[in-house]
Parts: structure tokens; C-alpha cells; sequence
């Protein structure tokens, strides 16, 4: 025998030690079925019945299989499982060991988004339980590698992410055909009527229109919210406690002249449902006389007007005073007078000696850092800056026809300079061209099975297009906007100096708060007063 020659392999065989009992009673698998349905539309939730009576059948069908719960949310999207709650609670059961398999009837049922799909099914695989999939036929337990389920998984997200584009396109046709959505929950004033249409409701239209008026005879919101909770008025939620951010919110939501803007927000991320508000990201729809209006349109811009106004006024200072306490609403001309020497503003103050007390005006710069920055201001007392003001209002008066002939030339070289409206229209319609053709693009090359990253590196230069057109437009409303608020405050001029009668005997606050846009003291005996920032004119005090 050759020394090198291979000795034959010696197999011992072990024999078994139990013997296979063909008659024992197999325990029956435990399976649980997971259903769900898009939306809570009364289509979807006979969908939603149908699946849960199909999978309690197919259960409770076969002799080896134990029914062990029939899940289904109703109404849930699909993106995320974190607000479906059945879902939720089959997995708790899964963990705790009291299901074998589920069945699902596909991948977009179970998950549809890529992360959580793997990741469940990952945990589930590893307590032994298996999910399977009826459209995609995959049953996880058996399948070893994951590529086909994330391939499954990425096709359903994208489908999810699909349905999502078409509801936000779906909104923005209607958006574009003038149909606007009005959410009555937090808007005083309105409520739905009988014939689906904005109806006032009087008691609390009574009260947007306090707010107004309040706001234009010169009320700051802090002041406004004061004379809200006198008079006892409450707020949407029946509170009669007003905040700051509610007067304001009031006081320019375009809803009360009878407009509607569409996608002031919009969501952000399909998976975190965060929101965004719209500053040109997307475009914005306006829908022009939708409803009855509580407020005119022409009160309406008119605070628009004072609240740019108020916006522009400087800081007083800049020891420990806010931006927020720019405008005063308890002195109109808190503000608007101004150092000739410095340029800082002028404040109101109290001198008190001997027991009398006197009220004056300095130079806020002269106040806080003595003659550091300005060595020459003049401490004006408040009656003869009064006196000023009102020698400037009779001096625009004798020259009111002037004054209105030169306004209405600046009315009209508005007017006749702007070119606004066509340019938007023209950029509105290449926009929806473009939109088109994309949207046109996209359906075929999907038709054709075209891959992804090829259907959105074609689309992304269409996109810019879009984007740059889209910025334009932006840009463009926010100047027609403005075009329409110099125009409407400069007509509320001509037609208010036309309506002061003669001469002005007395000087009030309020037509100061009408008139007067900036004061400078000049001197102890003279000063510069703009009224309705067009006119300046220099008078003895």
C-alpha cells in the first residue's frame, strides 16, 4: 500500500434518540394582520372595513393559524408610524412575545418610509417573527437579503412622496382657480355660512372694528389690548385677555378687507410635517374681493400705511430702550422731533422747581451723555413747539391749492410711471408655461419607467427657470404693493387738506398725528416741520 494513498473516510452514524411523533398536536401559529388606509374619506373607509373583514377570514381559514388581532388605523398617513397607534401597540405584542407573523398587504401599507420599514422588520426578524408582504410576495423571515425589501421600501416612499406632490399641486390649481380655504377656528369676525361662503358675525365684527379705529386715532397694541379688556370684549377662544401678537395679527390679515393670500406657510418635510411661513420660497395667491369685507379697503390700507409708519421710527436711544418702543402711542409727536445740531431724537420730559412743574423737550443725546456729542441743543418748551407746529399746518393751509395741484402730479407720475402690473402678468404666465411643460415631462418619462435621478437632473434646470422667475415675482408684488400704498396715502392727503376748514385755531394730537411726518429743531427760536412728508417748512416758535 502506497504510503501517500488517501485511507478512506470512517463516517460513524449517531443514531436519533426521539422518535418523530407524526400525531402530535403542532401549536398554531399566532398571526396578527395590519391594515390602513390613506385618508378618513368615506371611500377609504369602506376600503379600510373590507381589509379588516378579508384578513379576519384568511385567518381564521387556516386550521394552523390563531387569530391574533386585527390592526388598522384609519385616516393615519402612512409616512410616519409614530401617530398610528394600533400599529404601535402590534408591535408592543410582538416584542412581548405573543405574535408569530404578520400579514400586510404590501410594503406601502406596512411603511412608507424607507427608515422605518427596515428598521421594524430588522427587530421583528430578530425575535423570530415574520412579515409578509401579499402585493410584493415576501415573506422577511425566509428572505436573507434585505436589497429587494429596501429597493420595495425606496419605491414606496417615493410612491408616498408622489401623493403628497400631487395633494400640494392639487391645492395650488385651486389655489390659482380662486378657491380659498378659510380656517374659521382662530378668525374672529367670520364663521362659515349656510351657503358654504365667509358670513360676519356682527357682535364680533363690532370688535375688529374697534381695533382699527383705536389703532388709527394713534393707540399702540399695548394701549389697544388696555381698552380691549375695559370694554369686556373677548377674543376668538371667549378670553378677555389680549395679547400683543393678537391686535397686530388682526390688523393685518388682508381677511378683513375681503381678500384672501393663499400659501402664507407651507410644510417644509413630508416626514416631520414642519412648517415654514413663505418668504418667496413658493408663490403666493391673492384672491381679491372673496368676501364681505368688515373693514373698507381703503381703512384697511390706511393702517397698513401707519404701521410702515410707525416701523420706520428710530430708537430714542440707545441706553436700554427696545426697538419695540420706538412709537409712543400716548404722544403723537413722540419720535418724530429730531436734534438739528446732532441728529438724535427729542425726548419729552418733567422739570419740576419750586413746586411747579413744566413740560420740555431735549435732545436725548445731550440727556444721557451731557455735551460729549452735542454741545449746542436747545431745550424746547412743549407749548412752543406746539405753537411751531401749528404756524407750519395755517402756512400749508394759505398754500393748500398749491399744495394739492403739486400732489396731484405726484399722484399721477405714480400712476403713469408704473409698469408693474404688466410685467407680473407676463412673468405669472411664463411661470404656469413652464410649470406645464415640467409637469407634462414628468408624467411621460414615469409612463416610460424612467429612472429617477434622470427624471430630476432634467427637471432641475426647468426648476431654476422657475425659481429666478418666481424671486422676480416676489420682488415685484412687494413694489406694487408699495405703488399702491403711496398712492392711496397720497390721495388721503389731497383729499384731507381739501377738508380742513380755514384756519387751524388750536393744536391737537390728533391732527398732528395726521400731519406731521418729522420735526427738527434748528434753534431756540426755529425749527423745520415736514407735513405728510412731502411739504417742509421752516417757521418761527
Amino acid at each position: 500500500m502506497n504510503a501517500m494513498a488517501q485511507l478512506a473516510p470512517n463516517v460513524i452514524i449517531i443514531p436519533a434518540t426521539k422518535v418523530a411523533d407524526s400525531n402530535k398536536k403542532k401549536k398554531k401559529l399566532r398571526v396578527a394582520a395590519y391594515c390602513r388606509v390613506s385618508t378618513d374619506e368615506e371611500d377609504q373607509l369602506l376600503s379600510y372595513e373590507s381589509q379588516v373583514k378579508h384578513y379576519t377570514a384568511e385567518i381564521e381559514k387556516n386550521p394552523t393559524w390563531k387569530n391574533a388581532g386585527i390592526f388598522a388605523d384609519e385616516g393615519i398617513t402612512g409616512v410616519s408610524t409614530k401617530k398610528r397607534d394600533h400599529f404601535n401597540d402590534m408591535i408592543d405584542l410582538c416584542r412581548a412575545g405573543k405574535i408569530d407573523r404578520i400579514i400586510t398587504k404590501s410594503i406601502s401599507r406596512f411603511a412608507r418610509n424607507t427608515v422605518d420599514s427596515l428598521q421594524y422588520i430588522r427587530e421583528l426578524k430578530a425575535l423570530g417573527i415574520s412579515v409578509y408582504f401579499e402585493k410584493e410576495n415576501i415573506d422577511t423571515l425566509n428572505m436573507d437579503n434585505e436589497t429587494i425589501l429596501t429597493v420595495y421600501s425606496a419605491f414606496a416612499q417615493a410612491e408616498s412622496e408622489s401623493i403628497s406632490g400631487n395633494v400640494r399641486l392639487g391645492k395650488r390649481i385651486k389655489f390659482k382657480a380662486g378657491e380659498a380655504p378659510m380656517m374659521y377656528g382662530n378668525l374672529l369676525g367670520y364663521r362659515k355660512g349656510a351657503d358654504g361662503n365667509p358670513e360676519i358675525i356682527p357682535e364680533e365684527a363690532v370688535i375688529i372694528r374697534f381695533i382699527y379705529d383705536k389703532f388709527l386715532e394713534g393707540n399702540g397694541y399695548s394701549k389697544i389690548c388696555d381698552l380691549l379688556r375695559e370694554k369686556g370684549y373677548k377674543t376668538k377662544k371667549g378670553k378677555t385677555e389680549w395679547s400683543v401678537s393678537a391686535v397686530r395679527t388682526i390688523l393685518t390679515n388682508e381677511k378683513y378687507k375681503g381678500d384672501v393670500i393663499m400659501q402664507k406657510t407651507f410644510v417644509v418635510d413630508l416626514f416631520s410635517k414642519k412648517t415654514a411661513r413663505n418668504n418667496g420660497d413658493l408663490p403666493m395667491y391673492l384672491v381679491k374681493d372673496h368676501h364681505i369685507p368688515i373693514i373698507e379697503p381703503a381703512a384697511f390700507d390706511k393702517v397698513q400705511i401707519e404701521i410702515a409708519k410707525r416701523n420706520s421710527l428710530k430708537a430714542m436711544t440707545d441706553k436700554g430702550i427696545t426697538p419695540n418702543s420706538r412709537f409712543s402711542g400716548k404722544y403723537a409727536l413722540t419720535g418724530l422731533v429730531e436734534c438739528g445740531n446732532c441728529g438724535s431724537k427729542y425726548r419729552r420730559t418733567t422739570w419740576s422747581k419750586r413746586g411747579k412743574k413744566k413740560v420740555v423737550w431735549r435732545c436725548v443725546s445731550r440727556l444721557e451723555y451731557g455735551t460729549k456729542y452735542c454741545n449746542d441743543s436747545s431745550t424746547i418748551e412743549e407749548e412752543r413747539l406746539h405753537n411751531g407746529i401749528l404756524k407750519a399746518m395755517n402756512m400749508m393751509q394759505k398754500n393748500a391749492e398749491e399744495i394739492r395741484t403739486l400732489l396731484y402730479g405726484t399722484i399721477a407720475e405714480v400712476l403713469a410711471s408704473s409698469n408693474t402690473d404688466k410685467e407680473m402678468l407676463e412673468i405669472k404666465n411664463k411661470i404656469d408655461m413652464l410649470n406645464k411643460e415640467m409637469m407634462k415631462y414628468i408624467e411621460d418619462e414615469v409612463a416610460k419607467r424612467t429612472p429617477r435621478d434622470e427624471i430630476e437632473a432634467h427637471c432641475k434646470e426647468k426648476s431654476t427657470e422657475i425659481q429666478i422667475l418666481q424671486d422676480r415675482l416676489n420682488t415685484l408684488n412687494a413694489k406694487h404693493q408699495m405703488e399702491n400704498l403711496n398712492r392711496n396715502y397720497l390721495t388721503e392727503i389731497y383729499e384731507h387738506i381739501a377738508k380742513i376748514p380755514g384756519e387751524i385755531k388750536e393744536y391737537n394730537d390728533t391732527l398732528a398725528r395726521l400731519s406731521v411726518t418729522n420735526v427738527k429743531i434748528l434753534s431756540e427760536e426755529k425749527m423745520e416741520v415736514t407735513l405728510y412728508g412731502t411739504v417742509t417748512l421752516t417757521v418761527d416758535m
